[in-house]
């Protein structure tokens, strides 16, 4: 029956272990988490385009050149956005191309005496969904002339210093089905013209970007999964409580009786066999008592013969050497013991 009990409680112990680790591995994989990593990039590009007959001069320049500014006709500009992502994004990009003209005191170049914004391409939207998000905008002509004039008048009353900066501006706004949030990012690249100086070196200062980022997402446990993980816990608590308390309720100490005997199998075994059927005494028998176990083990010395062990109670047993008609014989009781 103790057995029994055992087994009963432990068979929802295992159960409700096993449903824990479920519990948990449910809970790793749902927990893990999300995210989108994209790498974006704004450029400018440039070609100087010549006026007719400029002593020889190609069409056009690009790096690497000093020319005459007023030999310049316009500048051939190209800009491009490129934004690639790990996973599929809805996105929209806003763009547009400004030109700021920022004109100094060449006496005092600490602040700007004349600043005005020029637009030349005005606000874009380009939408789309993929993996893959970008803007060419090719071919766009920077009319040189038009801000040398305004520099120009202002030479009646200055030695100006100027320098028209070209900017090209976006705003990305994007969402993924993995992410809860929108992933946004502004970029401005920029390209630097000097518009008052008599010579230009064509390598003309660039501020390109590029950017790399990743959008994670972390996940919480649901609220039910840690219900039914407290519950698991809290039932396994309980069952692993009972089955303690039950184990300690049916635990039975060894008695003085049970240790002695236990040491005379354990340490004796070679010389000892056990018998089931008990032993039984024929009257012809001439039946010797012994006072302890090891008067009975210098008979089993004396003629070789194996003593004989029968377990009569819980209380008590008995153990024999039967030699011919002489039964060698010794009585061990519990009551012995106390």
């Amino acid at each position: 029956m103790k057995k029994l009990g055992y087994v009963l409680l432990s068979i929802p112990i295992i159960v409700l272990i096993v449903l824990l680790f479920m519990e948990i591995k449910l809970a790793k994989t749902g927990t893990q988490d999300d995210s989108v990593a994209y790498k974006e990039n704004s450029s400018i590009s440039y070609k100087v385009h010549m006026k007719e007959n400029s002593y020889g001069i190609p069409e056009y320049v690009d790096e690497n050149y000093n020319i005459i500014a007023s030999l310049v006709d316009f500048f051939d500009t190209d800009f491009k956005y490129i934004n690639t992502f790990s996973s599929e994004v809805d996105y929209e990009i806003k763009y547009n191309v400004k030109a700021q003209l920022m004109v100094y005191d060449s006496l005092n170049d600490q602040k700007p005496i004349y600043t005005n914004e020029y637009t030349i391409i005005n606000d874009k939207v380009e939408k789309g969904k993929g993996l893959v998000a970008k803007v060419d905008l090719l071919d766009q002509k920077v009319n040189y002339d038009e801000y040398i004039r305004i520099v120009n008048e202002l030479k009646r009353e200055i030695i100006p210093t100027a320098n028209l900066v070209i900017k090209f501006n976006t705003s990305f706004k994007g969402t993924s089905d993995l992410l809860p949030e929108t992933i946004q990012s502004d970029m401005t690249s920029s390209l630097t013209i000097p518009v008052s100086q008599k010579t230009i070196n064509i390598d003309l200062p660039k501020k390109n970007n590029s950017k790399e980022d990743t959008v994670v997402h972390k996940k919480n446990l649901p609220t039910n999964l840690l219900i039914f993980m407290a519950a698991t816990v809290l039932l396994l608590l309980i069952f692993i409580v009972v089955f303690v308390l039950y184990a300690i309720k049916n635990f039975e100490k060894k008695s003085k009786y049970d240790l002695a005997v236990n040491k005379i199998l354990r340490e004796f075994d070679r010389a000892i066999t056990e018998s089931s059927s008990g032993i039984k005494f024929d009257k012809k028998m001439n039946k010797i008592v012994v006072k302890d176990f090891m008067e009975l083990l210098d008979v089993h010395d004396n003629f070789n013969i194996p003593i004989i062990y029968h377990k009569l109670t819980n209380k008590s047993c008995e153990f024999m050497v039967k030699n011919d008609n002489d039964i060698y014989y010794y009585q061990m009781k519990e009551k012995d013991y106390k």
